[in-house]
């Protein structure tokens, strides 16, 4: 009996539950379109939309990972105006946010541009912003800047932080209650970026701006594009 991939085995069920999640988010949108705003049951509507988007997108990030780890994730790189980029996606996440009364809000030059993949970086961004919703008190930040020849950026929130700040190789987990995958699929994302034989990378750190924890992702950049 021929051996069977259990690794493609998951990658397609991931697949088949991301559409099931598709048309259940589409249904829910016909619900909540027909909910009268003074309905009680409306802000339960939204919590459940919410919930079902971020397990949409965690399923998006699972089938990159698995791509990436096995070498079967082409990248697509382009220039992007982060301006323009960062608006994106506060928008996608601002309903996410807003459901726990949080502040979402993004910083940066109006003229930063950077080249990177955009459907890796929009799930990194999306991953990393929905660990601070769980964590953060009031606000969560996006930075951007280029610094040193690498597209830094950064996902704020004003929580209690990491556990603790890593020394070593060892990956370290996203704050109490989550498996570490978040971090995982940030640093493979982030080292598939190369420039030069320069690799990207990831650094978790304390935020000097909110107090809470900060997850940067550091894209090189060619040198023209830097100066």
């Amino acid at each position: 009996m021929e051996k069977i991939d259990i690794s493609t085995i998951l990658a397609s069920a991931i697949h088949e539950s991301k559409n099931q999640v598709g048309t259940l988010l589409y249904q829910l949108q016909g619900l909540k379109d027909s909910t009268s705003k003074s309905d009680s049951n409306l802000k339960r509507i939204v919590l459940i939309e919410e919930s079902l988007k971020k397990l949409n997108d965690e399923w998006v990030e699972y089938l990159y990972l698995y791509r990436l780890a096995s070498d079967g994730y082409d990248l697509h790189v382009d220039t992007f105006l982060l301006d323009e980029f960062l608006d994106d996606q506060v928008f996608a996440l601002q309903p996410s946010a807003n459901a726990k009364s949080l502040d979402l809000e993004y910083n940066c030059d109006a003229q930063l541009t950077g080249i990177f993949d955009e459907r890796l970086m929009t799930a990194v961004v999306s991953t990393a912003v929905y660990n601070a919703l769980r964590f953060a008190k009031s606000k969560i930040l996006i930075n951007a800047k280029m610094e040193n020849g690498f597209l830094i950026i950064s996902i704020e929130d004003d929580g209690d932080g990491f556990k603790q700040i890593d020394t070593d190789d060892q990956p370290e987990e996203f704050p109490e209650g989550n498996t570490g995958l978040g971090l995982y699929f940030a640093e493979l994302s982030a080292t598939a970026h190369i420039v030069n034989d320069i690799r990207g990378f990831i650094k978790k750190e304390s935020s000097s701006t909110l107090g809470g924890a900060s997850l940067t992702v550091c894209l090189p950049q060619p040198i023209n594009l830097t100066l």
